[in-house]
């Protein structure tokens, strides 16, 4: 081919070779720039005509800005009489990372954090493209880079897909979607789901597989957590999990894969133990005692409590769970509504109108360590909108004595707000109770006698985390008078 392309580009060297293309590293003379040269050869007709899928798929991507994807600078067909093949290339930025393959080779599989921080990048990436009428169509470990300060990169937007001769139906929003489930597997196993997502894995190796299924990411690396393990499975067979909703959009993914990492970190916390430092070992005899003693005491504490002689503590989410309310003498007995019971949404009237819909369950399932989760926000008042929450339908006007929240983490500010009529937007909405200090749980209680059948718990301030401002809500309780 020789040492020069198009008159501009030198080349420097070989690096890959993707289907009929070979992958070139290039310096733009012109530009004084590193480039990724993808070249075809063109000897006839028939191959020329391939090429032009090739080429107008490299055109419509150079319309795309987003800084996870690797941006198209040129794309174009060269005659070289006398010298060989004619060929067609797409010229591209040239990304300095280690593709996803290479990378897990060096560093293993990633933890529950590290891995949803990888997926978001993607999925943003993939998002934009998308709201920009494309598909990937084509993803997989060798097009999704991690530069050396550990930023993602995705290379090869529509153009590998029209390269290798990709179907229609496998170039959507929900098979980009899929494949990135498959990107998902990948960080948190090491290994590539060939067959549920049909595409390569570069260097990883195939998932084994039972009954014509790739393992789980939990069956194959006992350290995945539940919760992503669920994730995982409901992206890449949703068959399998069948009570969840599919996850069609990287959006939905991400989010999910999020608050499935913010439930893993959660359960990691409680679940913490210390090893005593050797000094400490050495005395375990004589604190054995003194648990023992220790141990008695909360005993006594524990039937004191089950006897109604103590008080139950009341600022742990745990609480919310019970379903039950001790009575108070001279006093009506309330009633824990059953939530699993009735009509619950996610409420977000000023955005989108979806928040995160297919975790609303996990606010009502009594298990403290699932969460609906806020979709990650860049300021802490919601994104500039006024709030953002769950509504629920109670049936009936019913006369509401407290409703409490468990948040995941502390910093939130909520409001409860109430209607008899199906709300349209906050303003709609009367508020009866607030709670502004940013509790882990929050207890709000409205004036005596407020009768209401909707109840929006509404969150106007989040606590920040690693990734933005963002809060689940881990259990939800509404009591009646």
């Amino acid at each position: 081919m020789g040492d020069s392309v198009a008159g501009r580009y030198s080349l420097l060297a070989e690096v890959a070779q993707d289907g009929p293309a070979g992958l070139w590293r290039a310096r733009d003379e012109v530009l004084a720039r590193t480039v990724a040269l993808k070249v075809v050869a063109t000897p006839n007709r028939a191959a020329r005509d391939a090429a032009a899928g090739f080429l107008a798929a490299a055109v419509r991507t150079g319309a795309v800005n987003h800084t996870g994807l690797a941006r198209v600078y040129d794309a174009s067909q060269e005659a070289r009489p006398g010298r060989g093949n004619d060929i067609a290339m797409v010229v591209s930025e040239w990304v300095d990372g280690e593709p996803l393959d290479f990378h897990l080779a060096r560093v293993g599989p990633l933890s529950a954090p590290d891995a949803a921080d990888v997926l978001r990048q993607a999925a943003d990436a993939l998002t934009a493209a998308h709201e920009a009428g494309l598909c990937h169509g084509r993803l997989h470990p060798r097009n999704v880079l991690i530069t050396a300060a550990g930023r993602v990169r995705l290379t090869d937007l529509e153009v590998a897909a029209a390269l290798h001769g990709t179907p229609d139906d496998r170039r959507s929003v929900v098979a980009d979607t899929t494949a990135l489930g498959g990107v998902l597997y990948a960080l948190v196993t090491a290994r590539w789901p060939a067959k549920a997502t049909g595409l390569p894995g570069g260097g990883l190796t195939p998932a084994p597989q039972s009954d014509g299924r790739p393992l789980s990411a939990r069956q194959l690396r006992a350290g995945v957590p539940r919760s992503l393990d669920r994730v995982v499975t409901q992206a890449l067979d949703s068959s399998r999990t069948p009570t969840l909703p599919r996850l069609t959009t990287p959006a939905q993914l991400a989010d999910a894969t999020d608050a499935a990492a913010l439930e893993a970190r959660a359960a990691s916390a409680e679940q913490a133990v210390v090893k005593p430092p050797s000094r400490i070992r050495k005395a375990l005899p004589w604190l054995a005692a003194v648990a023992f003693v220790t141990a008695v005491g909360i005993t006594g504490w524990l039937l004191g409590l089950a006897v109604g002689d103590l008080p139950r503590r009341t600022n742990g989410v745990d609480a919310i769970v019970s379903t039950t309310e001790a009575p108070t003498p001279g006093v009506a007995r309330s009633k824990v509504l059953d939530l699993s019971k009735l009509p619950i949404k996610d409420f977000d009237p000023e955005g989108d109108g979806s928040e995160n819909a297919d975790q609303v369950h996990n606010a009502i399932d009594a298990i403290p360590s699932t969460t609906w989760a806020t979709q990650i926000y860049r300021r802490e008042n919601v994104g500039g909108k006024s709030g953002v929450g769950l509504l629920i339908d109670l049936g009936k006007p019913t006369s509401i004595k407290s409703v409490s929240i468990g948040f995941s983490a502390p910093g939130a500010n909520v409001e409860l707000k109430v209607s008899n009529t199906p709300p349209t937007d906050a303003k709609s909405m009367t508020t009866v109770a607030a709670a502004t200090k940013g509790a882990l749980v929050a207890t709000l209680t409205p004036t005596p006698g407020t009768t209401t059948r909707y109840v929006v718990v509404w969150i106007t301030k989040l606590p920040r985390d690693a990734n933005g401002y963002r809060v689940g809500i881990s259990e939800l309780r509404i009591t009646a008078s």
